[in-house]
């Protein structure tokens, strides 16, 4: 029976093979595999099809022309990944050019993750970028006409760095494209046709200039390099076939000419075949609609989710390191494959294995090639779950090998090799299962509703086992899994979407002018398809979408329109938008807001091929159902929960006919991969060679009881029960931030990323979080009762003592029960935008108490039993500014919460109640073993003092001095003691600093950096002793106001990150961007509506052992920038530039990261506080490095005609309500990290090229480094280097790297002298020349500060 017209063929080129499918009329499927060749990758296919067409020649006699040839591509992918792309520059409006390599400012990873993070090169790099003046308003109308004569100019000087292709991507392009193609035009004159031009408009016509810039730029690295490779390759297969089509990451297809235009969309065109493959060969083929595939090979594992028959898209494609804004599968990556390493971490006691991978060379150990640690295939090999050779023979596997690497862990871990290689699967097992949580539950889907699809080399193994932990049924394997992405561009068809911003309030816009931007985007993509595609049908059929949020949200959600609800009228139509969305936030957040404005931000369309599926290949049917005996390779031992077992090795080739059972143990083995069938499981064949996997019978789990005694035994003799707790504790905290990142309105949260999360035991202990326990504290005052069904709330710092630190931050607390036992609490605080107080954002630099500072929300009921205190949540909502953006974030919060609770309760009833909580006293002796050897090892005797200072408290007054001492003392404990800290201040910079927050600190800087991957909790808390001077700065009393804390907490994490490098070489750092300074910018628009921005600020984070400091970033782990497009479409304000300060940051071998500097145009009457610090005393260097620039903010009134103008106001470091008119402008430069080491040794060359760079001045170079660089050519002068370098050694001390040393540019007293000349502002009054006033004057302590500094009256650094 011919299915298909003629002979299909589908092509995808992986890293080690290249997979060839071909479909035949006959209905069979012929395959091929060919090693890729990476050098060209047409080779390999060129030789995939020959040696499929001698298969096709032997069966069916035929060798003739492909109907059509379909080809998933990595040329893209490695040509970014492997830097091999065009040269490529970029044009950028002028004030902008650190888009690219600022990355929206983001550290990622916890708290002391800056110590050793070091950001990825941008795709463009900075000396390749130039500046363009020229602006478009946010709403597209010319402000600022292009400079052609300077561009000119500028491209003169680029034409010297020879590109190949150069990147248009200017500010809010997206509302009006015009300037860019001037800018297209005159690049064009003066460079040439032989350079690619690439406009953001022609690529991505969406808000947000970071995503819009790095995806035109992405495009453009890899256009030139696609472009050759794809008409290399259509010349050379044009024998072979008339019509060739690329995958792209979305599932779809599209024509050699499209995709080497957008080359981006093809960026994970191998995944998106595997996702395809399934989705055509099960759910269109079989009963099962809703799909998890897992696509696991070497290094990684895939995850995708089917609904409906379709795979779930994102708009996001993620390579490596780099994100850009391209639709795309939505497939989770983790590193998990089967050359995963496995490692013992002694420090914590912990197994653990991945993401580092051995790779194909020397790859796992039994490959022979010279690999000698543990890997997950060497486990399998180990347990017997593999044959000894492997593809169809030819690759033979070394048993003793993999069985040596695995013996060298089981000896560290005092454990037998088998149970050693099971755990290693176990955990591998547990890393894959996160995975698929994270593509379905979080999704708001069940993954027991959903079937599990595997393909992949290694996905078979792990099948049945990942199956069984989701309880998702059948687990299908289909044939030839190591070559479904082949199968996949087969059946896959041409695919187009066009889109665009289109951002409305929904009930303010009409259904017509929707379907006029429909119609518009519809007639574009017809077009496109019909020139593009003239090879194929002209039937498409569209399907339309549309991306909403609440207003005020950052999650946006697509929903699909279809052609009929565009013919609604406007009533109808925001009615269906309505609930639409509404439905789609209820299954994905548990909740939704009916009452909240709906926010639409970009329309799209999606064309797709009309032509009918391609059939898939049919086996016969079996007679009868009994694997024929001839299909039996031979039978081995396997090892399966610490038994041995007899294991049937079956061919699969000779078993696949439709009906065929084999029962497990039972290994299924082919060319390119094995399946494992467990005992009580069976595989039956389908009609299309589907493996299908189902348990014998349906039987409920039954689970040994524990109790607390046993529980704790088990744990003991089975390490690997916690550690595979501690990895679901840390992905539920993840789904806890995802939730509140996507859900919440407040910009704090929803942008900059301020809110944290703990989980903990029933005594308040944390298990997961970052910024310690929220509950030990409020267990030490709560008297109340506490029920299932409960959830507090409060913000009362005071009474938490310093458990949360400001009134902004709401925290909810949530008992978790199960089976009414309460065995522990989930908690989430969030930055609300305002909670009231005395100025908008509730953080007045002039509050005298907390009074000032907002709603003090005491520990109370929000929920009792279940029921919600409505009346509680309106007055809180009716004293803030912002009342919709307060009651959206509690929900989330509480959402979050109790989200966690439920994920932790199925923690309980997956391992047993009992076994849990041995467990997490498991972790919790864990973290306490690991910070005990790390006392015992790097800590001596002898105690280690340091003072820094925040530079004043916003009336003049300062600095404020914060000393801490650091001694290990008797019991190998540590005792910090901050000791000599100044008083309270009368203003609200002060801080409570919680004891279980600062012993966190210290827990992520010491087990974090000494055990990367560990899941860090309180268990080491008695081994760290605090002592903080009540009435100090740190520890103030009652009603002291404290909104402006954030200066004393970076600043303590300064002065701990010093004691503790003073100890240990690998924590030294200087000092730097330690603070999170706010700008807030509210009023009246002319229409009324109120507005209000809060923003944080972004400087130098300084230089530390793992090299330069990055610029424009944040100590402070996972807060991110706002976009300046979403400031300027939110708010009357025009971002004028957004940059690095050249020579901001500290000289030294390691150089500090530079300072930001930002330019606010304010385009409405209103007001701004800001706050920053640094201005007076300089961030110090380290160790011969030197301080880095302080901050200064500067007020133009431009506003008034020139005439009268004022002179720029110098505006002191930290003020509020600060009056603005349309046309003044701002000038904020933040402070600089201080550098590491000798500036006079870092290399000239490196110095040269930050030049071109423009991070470091001309003469910079030479003043800070002894770098003679030419002011015309931008290099090095050899000889007048070293010898200016000569000289300036004479001159200077000695560096001794033997010994630590400071660098503050001067001591107190030189700073205050040069203060006036040097900022142009007043030095601080020293405090002791004040009268103290307030609740603390009356304590010992505070009297004898006073009394000590009034004697001393020193002006030296202590």
């Amino acid at each position: 029976m011919e299915l298909n017209q003629g002979y299909q063929l589908g092509v995808d080129v992986g890293g080690t093979f290249t997979d060839v499918c071909v479909f035949t009329p006959h209905g069979q499927t012929v395959r091929a595999k060919v090693p890729t060749t990476v050098q060209d990758q047409s080779i390999g296919i060129q030789q995939g099809i020959e040696k499929v067409r001698r298969l096709l020649l032997k069966q069916f006699g035929w060798k003739g022309r492909f109907q059509f040839i379909h080809h998933g591509t990595t040329t893209a992918t490695n040509a970014l990944l492997e830097g091999k792309g065009a040269r490529t520059a970029l044009v950028v409006t002028a004030g902008h050019k650190d888009i690219l390599a600022l990355r929206r400012s983001q550290i990622p990873g916890g708290l002391g993750a800056w110590l050793y993070y070091t950001p990825p090169e941008p795709v463009v790099p900075l000396e390749r970028v130039v500046q363009c003046t020229e602006r478009m308003s946010v709403n597209g109308e010319q402000v600022t006409p292009v400079d052609v004569e300077s561009l000119r100019q500028s491209l003169k000087k680029l034409a010297q760095q020879h590109p190949e292709a150069v990147a248009i991507s200017l500010l809010n392009s997206h509302a009006n494209p015009a300037h860019e193609e001037v800018v297209a035009q005159v690049t064009r004159e003066e460079l040439g046709s032989d350079v690619a031009i690439i406009r953001s408009g022609d690529v991505l016509r969406e808000v947000g200039e970071y995503e819009r810039t790095v995806t035109t730029c992405a495009n453009a690295v890899v256009q030139p390099v696609v472009q050759k490779y794809l008409s290399n390759l259509s010349h050379t297969l044009a024998e072979d076939s008339d019509t060739i089509r690329i995958l792209k990451s979305d599932g779809g297809l599209t024509s050699v000419h499209l995709a080497g235009e957008l080359p981006v969309n093809i960026l994970m065109s191998g995944p998106a075949g595997g996702a395809k493959g399934v989705a055509d060969a099960v759910a269109r083929s079989t009963p099962y609609k809703n799909l998890i595939t897992l696509d696991m090979g070497g290094t990684s594992t895939d995850c995708a989710l089917i609904y409906e028959g379709k795979p779930r898209l994102r708009r996001e494609t993620v390579v490596d390191q780099l994100s850009v804004r391209s639709p795309a599968v939505d497939i989770k990556t983790v590193g998990a494959g089967g050359g995963s390493i496995a490692t013992y971490m002694e420090l914590t006691e912990t197994l653990r294995v991945g993401p580092e991978s051995a790779g194909a060379t020397p790859g796992p150990a039994c490959y022979g090639k010279g690999g000698q640690q543990a890997t997950v295939t060497d486990a399998h090999l180990a347990l017997g779950y593999l044959p000894q050779t492997l593809l169809g023979g030819d690759f033979a596997l070394d048993v003793e090998a993999a069985k040596t690497a695995i013996q060298a862990l089981a000896s560290q871990m005092q454990l037998p090799i088998t149970q050693t290689a099971e755990n290693i699967i176990d955990i591998i097992n547990e890393t894959i299962y996160g995975a698929v949580r994270l593509v379905s539950v979080e999704q708001g889907y069940d993954p027991r509703e959903f079937a599990l699809v595997a393909f992949g080399g290694a996905g078979p193994l792990h099948a049945n086992a990942v199956g069984k932990l989701l309880g998702a049924w059948p687990v299908i394997l289909p044939p030839s899994p190591g070559i479904l992405c082949a199968q996949g561009d087969v059946t896959t068809k041409l695919r187009h979407e066009q889109s665009a911003s289109f951002i409305r309030t929904a009930s303010r816009t009409s259904s017509a002018e929707v379907r006029e931007q429909f119609n518009h985007l519809e007639t574009a993509c017809r077009d496109i398809m019909n020139t593009s595609c003239s090879d194929s049908s002209s039937t498409w059929n569209a399907t339309y979408q549309a991306d909403l949020r609440y207003k005020g949200q950052a999650l946006t959600i697509t929903i699909d329109v279809t052609a009929d609800e565009l013919l609604l009228d406007t009533e109808a139509w925001n009615r269906m938008l309505r609930h639409k969305f509404d439905a789609q936030h209820q299954q994905q957040f548990t909740y939704c807001l009916p009452n909240f404005d709906l926010e639409l931000m970009r329309l799209g369309v999606v064309l797709e091929d009309a032509s009918p599926d391609v059939a898939i290949p049919q086996v016969k049917k079996a007679t009868p159902a009994s694997p024929p005996a001839e299909a039996m390779i031979n039978k081995q031992t396997i090892t399966i929960e610490g038994q041995e077992r007899e294991a049937i090795l079956w061919d699969r080739q000779g078993i696949s006919q439709e009906g065929v059972r084999v029962v497990g143990p039972c290994i299924v083995s082919e060319m390119d991969s094995n399946t494992l069938i467990l005992p009580g499981y069976y595989g039956e064949i389908d009609n299309i060679g589907n493996i299908i996997i189902q348990p014998v019978e349906q039987q409920p789990s039954v689970s040994t009881q524990h109790t607390p005694d046993s529980a704790a035994l088990l744990v003991r003799r089975n390490p690997l029960i916690p550690t595979l707790i501690s990895a679901a504790l840390a992905s539920i905290r993840g789904e806890m931030d995802k939730l509140m990142l996507r859900c919440s309105m407040s910009p704090a949260i929803r942008e900059q990323q301020d809110e944290f999360n703990v989980i903990t035991n029933a005594q308040g202990q944390m298990l997961v979080g970052q910024f310690g326990s929220f509950i030990t504290q409020f267990l030490g005052v709560w008297t109340g009762t506490i029920e299932e069904g409960d959830v507090f709330i409060t913000n009362d710092t005071y009474l938490v003592q310093g458990a949360v630190t400001h009134l902004n931050d709401i925290i909810v607390l949530l008992p978790i029960f199960y089976d009414h036992k309460l065995i522990g609490w989930a908690s989430q605080f969030g930055h609300l935008t305002d909670v009231g107080g005395m100025v908008p954002e509730s953080m007045s630099i002039n509050a005298t108490s907390i009074f000032d500072e907002g709603v003090q929300v005491p520990i109370i009921k929000l929920y009792s039993q279940g029921v919600m205190n409505h009346d509680l949540v309106d007055l809180l909502c009716r004293n803030s500014r912002q009342p919709a953006w307060y009651r959206s974030d509690l929900t989330a919060i509480v959402a979050a919460c109790r989200m966690a609770a439920r994920r932790i309760d199925e923690l309980a009833t997956r391992f047993g109640c009992e076994v849990y909580l041995a467990s997490c006293a498991e972790l919790l002796h864990r973290n306490r073993t690991a910070m005990a050897k790390i006392i015992e090892r790097d800590f001596d005797d002898q105690k280690s003092t340091f003072t820094d200072y925040v530079d004043d408290d916003g009336h003049g007054n300062g600095p404020w001095e914060l000393t801490c001492s650091m001694q290990k003392t008797a019991g190998n404990r540590l005792l910090f003691d901050w000791s000599g800290s100044a008083p309270q201040s009368e203003h609200s910079i002060n801080f409570f600093l919680s004891e279980t927050m600062f012993k966190m600190f210290v827990g992520y800087y010491l087990i974090a950096a000494a055990a990367p991957g560990t899941v860090i909790n309180d268990g080491f808390h008695d081994l760290i002793d605090v002592d903080i001077p009540e009435g100090s700065v740190l520890k103030p009393v009652r009603p002291a106001p404290i909104s402006c804390r954030t200066h004393l907490l970076g600043r303590s994490m300064d002065v701990l990150q010093a004691l503790i490098g003073q100890k240990k070489d690998v924590y030294q750092a200087a000092a730097g961007f330690s603070d999170s300074p706010h700008f807030f910018y509210s009023g009246f628009k002319p229409d009324g509506e109120w507005y209000q921005l809060y923003q944080i600020g972004f400087g130098g984070v300084p230089a530390r052992m793992a090299g330069d400091g990055p610029d424009c970033h944040c100590l402070f782990p996972a807060i991110k920038s706002i976009p300046a497009e979403s400031i300027e479409l939110n708010y009357p304000l025009r971002i004028e530039a957004n940059e690095t300060v050249a020579d901001s940051g500290g000289p030294g071998f390691y150089r500090g990261g530079n300072a930001q500097r930002t330019l606010y145009r304010f385009l409405a009457r209103g007001e701004f506080s800001l706050h920053d610090d640094r201005w007076f005393t300089k961030p110090w260097g380290l160790n011969g490095g030197k301080p880095g620039q302080r901050s200064r903010k500067i007020l133009y009134r431009d506003s008034i005609p020139a005439a009268k103008r004022p002179a720029p106001e110098i505006l002191p470091s930290k003020c509020d309500h600060i009056r603005v008119q349309p046309g003044d402008l701002l000038e904020w430069v933040t402070w600089g990290g201080g550098g590491l080491g000798d500036p006079l040794t870092r290399a000239a060359e490196k110095v040269a090229l930050e030049v071109r760079r423009q991070l470091v001045t001309v003469q910079g170079a030479r003043e800070g480094y002894g770098v003679v660089v030419d002011p015309q050519a931008l290099t090095v002068r050899q000889e007048e280097t070293e010898a200016l370098r000569n000289r300036l050694r004479a001159v200077r001390d000695s560096v001794d790297s033997s010994s630590i040393s400071y660098d503050r540019g001067g001591d107190l007293r030189a700073l205050r002298d040069a203060c006036l000349e040097e900022t142009g502002l007043a030095a601080p009054t020293p405090l002791w020349e004040m009268e103290p006033y307030g609740p603390h004057v009356g304590l010992e302590y505070v009297q004898q500060w006073f009394d000590s500094r009034r004697r001393d009256a020193g002006w030296g650094w202590v």
